[in-house]
Formats: C-alpha cells, sequence, structure tokens
C-alpha cells in the first residue's frame, strides 16, 4: 500500500505532508521541439506520463490537439488525474503503454499524431524508499509498478533458483560479476530491504561501487516489471495505431531498451529516423539533474 500522496496545481508532490523532491521531465525542450514540429491538432499518446512533466510542457505548445496519458504505477496515476483533472483535452487511464492498442480501440480513438515514452524511472519512485528501487535508502524489496500485482523483487530475489538469479542480473543487468554476486545473495537468504541487499552486493565488490548496485537493481527492476516484454510488445504493435507522419520520440536510459528502439526506426519500413536520429542532454541540464546522464532521446517518424 502506498503512502498518502497529495499534488498542487504547479505539480508539486506532497507524501505523507513532506514535499518531495521535485520530478524534472528529462530533455523537455527538446522533446517538445521534436513532437510539436508541423503538428496543430490530432492526438498525442504519452505512453509512459508520470506526474506529468512532459505533458505540461506539450500541453502549452499544442493547444489544438488532444492528449491520451496513460501510467502503470497507480501512485503517478492519482497525481495525473489531480493535476489535469480540469483539462478537457487530457485522458488519464492507468495501464501498460502496451495496452494503449485496446485502450483507443475502447475510446474510439486515433490513429495517434505523435507518441512518446519516458522509459526512465520518475522522482515519485526513486525517492519513495517503501518502493524500494533504490540502493540509496532502505524500504522493503518491492520495485512494482504496479503495486497491486505480480512478484515483488523480493520474491525473486529469495525464491529463485541461483543460476536463474545469476542470469536475471546478467542479462538484464550486463554485470559480469552476476554469478558472485547471485551465490551471495542465496548464502544470505532471506534478504529483507533494499540497504541489506546493496549490502551483500557489497561485499562481492569491494568499495560498493554504485554502478554495480545500480546494475543489480535496474535487473531486477526489470525482471518484475516484465519490463523488456512489454517493450517489445509496444514496439511491435506501434504501427497499427499511429498514423502517417506521426513523429514518435523515446528517452532510453540504457541499452538494451535503446538498441531495440535504434533497430525499429533503422530497420522498419513502417518508420524513417529523424535527422538528429538522437540526442542527449547538454551539459547544462546534467549538471543541474544528475538523473540525465545516462538518458538519450530517440526520435522516429511513421512513414
Amino acid at each position: 500500500m502506498f503512502s498518502e500522496r497529495t499534488v498542487t496545481d504547479s505539480g508539486e508532490v506532497f507524501h505523507d505532508g513532506l514535499m518531495m523532491p521535485p520530478h524534472v521531465p528529462v530533455m523537455a525542450d527538446e522533446v517538445t521541439l521534436f513532437l510539436a514540429d508541423g503538428k496543430k491538432e490530432g492526438l498525442l499518446v504519452d505512453g509512459t506520463a508520470g506526474v506529468g512533466g512532459h505533458l505540461s510542457r506539450l500541453l502549452r505548445a499544442l493547444p489544438g490537439m488532444e492528449f491520451l496519458a496513460v501510467d502503470r504505477d497507480p501512485a503517478a496515476v492519482s497525481i495525473l488525474r489531480s493535476r489535469f483533472g480540469d483539462e478537457t483535452r487530457v485522458t488519464v487511464r492507468h495501464a501498460s503503454y502496451s495496452e494503449i492498442p485496446r485502450i483507443l480501440d475502447e475510446m474510439r480513438l486515433g490513429p495517434a499524431s505523435a507518441a512518446l515514452f519516458d522509459l526512465g524511472l520518475s522522482s515519485l519512485q526513486l525517492d519513495d524508499p517503501s518502493r524500494g528501487f533504490s540502493h540509496r535508502c532502505d524500504g522493503p524489496l518491492d520495485m512494482r509498478f504496479d503495486g497491486t500485482e505480480g512478484d515483488t523483487a523480493a520474491r525473486l530475489v529469495n525464491g529463485l533458483p541461483e543460476k536463474e538469479l545469476a542470469d536475471i542480473i546478467y542479462r538484464f543487468g550486463q554485470e559480469g560479476r552476476s554469478r558472485r554476486i547471485a551465490e551471495a545473495i542465496v548464502r544470505n537468504r532471506p534478504v529483507t530491504g533494499s540497504r541489506e541487499l546493496a549490502d551483500i552486493v557489497g561485499s562481492v565488490v569491494r568499495g560498493r561501487p554504485v554502478k554495480v548496485l545500480s546494475r543489480v537493481f535496474q535487473a531486477l527492476r526489470i525482471a518484475v516489471n516484465d519490463e523488456m516484454e512489454q517493450l517489445d510488445t509496444l514496439l511491435g504493435g506501434l504501427h497499427l495505431w499511429t498514423g502517417p507522419g506521426a513523429r514518435i520520440a523515446f528517452i532510453t536510459f540504457h541499452s538494451l531498451e535503446d538498441r531495440r528502439i535504434k533497430l525499429l526506426f533503422r530497420d522498419d519500413p513502417s518508420y524513417r529516423e529523424n535527422s538528429p536520429r538522437w540526442l542527449v542532454p547538454g551539459e547544462e541540464e546534467m549538471e543541474r539533474n544528475s538523473r540525465a546522464r545516462s538518458a538519450r532521446l530517440r526520435m522516429g517518424i511513421r512513414t
């Protein structure tokens, strides 16, 4: 169960009465410039709307367009409805982006003329210890985007055979010491919280390097939320609900998802790569927002 949250008209999020660090949308200027280019009306789908950082910018830039805001996280959906409930151009739905075709069909909307997918975690998720996404603070090993369904990270960490756990860390975290890490986890079961898991990983890699911890937590999160399968489903059906000339933007944060989108825009005749094909945040943005450092914006146009 998530803690109580409220949101102000300006998008400030309060967690149990305390204001949480604001979520800063990554490359908001670049995303808006690309998606708004030549667009005056139609439907824009934000498939990972979060707390509405990009959405609020796009609403201002595209006064003639309708918007479908989708998110898998019930906490984010609650904030979106509080923040944009009076905006008649915005429809909010609680769902994975892989379910967008069903939603558009039910609402008799589409085809979309623009789409955005920010594949990174939001501050709403990372800064809440009760979600277990971060190794920087202690909390239960949950890591589910939707806390109402599926297995938690704790179930995987404490229940999987050692080889399967190592395979997850290697496949989704691209961590070469996956076998040693998995062996240490199994030896120290049960693992009850994120800090305990971080300490176990730190016992294997001296100095507890942040990069290794990030890879292990990333791998577990991807497995818990079935992220690669969800992304493959989205990419496989994207051409069915986007119209000719639709502008499509993805913000990626690791090579597993980035490569999939690169190949889609490069090799699938349903799309052509934008020029430039991709962008990274500028130095000023990276200094201002450390979470933007690994981001890449990939852009394609529906043929």
